[in-house]
């Protein structure tokens, strides 16, 4: 008789380690002990406030909803004249040929005009207690709540976020592992009645099972009775 196949554990992977951590920080948040928590270190200084502390980093990318073109292309009109037997049928061919380059180049033209998503900027996101750092490799933009009007999860580690710059308004797509942490102090701050905070999406339910099954049993840390402690404080409901 053959054996029965041993199901695996999914891979605990760096993201749900941010997650987890995100839960830590969002319940020392609510339970007024935010200040107990060692921050982390990183090179640069503070910008919003004495008591601002550094709770988290990692890679973001950051995507702009703007149009890469004006619509405007270049196109293909040079003169092309043949002479004596099949100058008529070349002519006809080149002509042919010249109208295809435009059409493409017409509908490339069209398609870089219409807005998307594109990525505009790479680096180092660090998470703080009064807002969020992109440290890029030519700047260090930091970006206190008050400055953000809007944020919404898009997805897994995607925040969309609408705020004013010195530039004036933007509309970004923050992708990160720290996505959700950003989300939680922001709505935490700025929008304490918003339907995604209420819901708990910033810590999805996939996550919250997948959490449960990987501490059972374990030792350390990361064990069952810190996710049991973590589940009750967040109200995560039973697992």
């Amino acid at each position: 008789m053959a054996g029965r196949e041993q199901i695996q554990e999914p891979q605990w992977s760096a993201r749900d380690e941010a997650l987890w951590t995100t839960a830590e920080l969002a319940l020392l948040h609510r339970e007024g002990r935010l200040g107990q928590r060692h921050p982390v270190s990183v090179p640069f200084a503070m910008q919003h406030a004495g008591d601002e502390r550094p709770y988290a980093h990692g890679p973001f990318r950051l995507l702009s909803f703007e149009a890469r073109g004006d619509g405007s292309y270049q196109s293909s009109s040079s003169l092309f004249v043949a002479t004596g037997r099949g100058a008529i049928p070349a002519m006809l061919g080149y002509g042919a040929a010249a109208a295809l380059v435009n059409s493409s180049r017409r509908r490339r033209a069209a398609a870089l005009a219409a807005p998307q998503w594109t990525v505009i900027d790479t680096g180092t996101l660090t998470v703080t207690n009064h807002g969020f750092y992109l440290h890029t490799p030519s700047a260090i933009l930091a970006w206190g709540w008050t400055s953000i009007q809007m944020a919404t999860l898009v997805g897994p580690g995607k925040l969309q976020l609408m705020g004013t710059s010195t530039n004036g308004g933007v509309n970004w797509i923050l992708e990160s592992d720290w996505a959700e942490l950003v989300f939680f102090f922001w709505a935490t701050a700025r929008c304490a009645q918003h339907e995604q905070l209420l819901s708990r999406l910033w810590l999805p339910d996939e996550w919250v099972a997948r959490a449960s099954a990987h501490t059972l049993g374990r030792v350390g840390p990361r064990n069952y009775y810190a996710f049991l402690e973590l589940s009750r404080g967040l109200g995560m409901g039973a697992v």
